[in-house]
């Protein structure tokens, strides 16, 4: 009994660990907090790259470039997925 227990449960981590879009799956980016910004101001963004693929093909870098780039088409672009396009 103890051994298919642990076979199942070895069976489940391994599942999830190699499946990662399990984990992201069904995540979106929220850019609710991101308003329009006044002409000539910029927004700066951290660089910590975690790519985010958008509905035009573009590879943004995180989540910041891409919701600056939402903002910006007055919501045109849509999420696609986490990762490079």
């Amino acid at each position: 009994m103890r051994s298919k227990a642990f076979v199942l449960l070895l069976a489940l981590a391994l599942a999830t660990i190699f499946n990662v879009e399990c984990v992201q799956g069904g995540q979106q980016v929220d850019c609710s907090s991101y308003k329009k910004l006044p002409k000539g101001e910029e927004r700066f963004c951290y660089q910590l790259y975690a790519p985010i693929c958008g509905s035009d093909g573009h590879t943004y870098a995180n989540d910041c470039f891409f919701c600056n780039e939402v903002v910006k088409t007055n919501g045109k672009l849509k999420f696609a997925h986490f990762g490079r396009c």
